[in-house]
């Protein structure tokens, strides 16, 4: 195989891969289309964890609050869920998830 067409195939997988990237990226914004019971205008961390996924996915880096995540479109309109007494919402950098954490004193 000569040279040029080699080039043609190396440029058709990279827009084909990244083609399949926006698909998946876009597919995990959108979700299924189904309305959960929460119709209070709060992101659920279901919400929250596809937004953090599709974010590091489409930047190449996880975010380092929360709060970055409400910039995200599949969450625009949605306020951030209340945590219970004596926690916070934040991201952990181990399991890749949000998460409750207890406030530190």
């Amino acid at each position: 195989m000569d040279v040029p067409a080699q080039l043609f195939g190396a440029t058709v997988f990279c827009v084909l891969r990244k083609s399949i990237l926006c698909l998946v990226v876009a597919g995990m914004v959108l979700g299924c289309g189904k309305k959960g019971p929460n119709n209070s205008g709060a992101a659920t961390l279901t919400d929250l964890n596809r937004a953090l996924t599709a974010m590091t996915m489409g930047t190449g880096h996880r975010p380092s609050d929360v709060n970055e995540l409400t910039n995200f479109p599949g969450l625009q309109g949605k306020r951030l869920p209340q945590p219970p007494a004596g926690k916070k919402l934040a991201i952990d950098q181990s399991q890749h998830r949000v998460v409750f954490v207890d406030v530190s004193p």
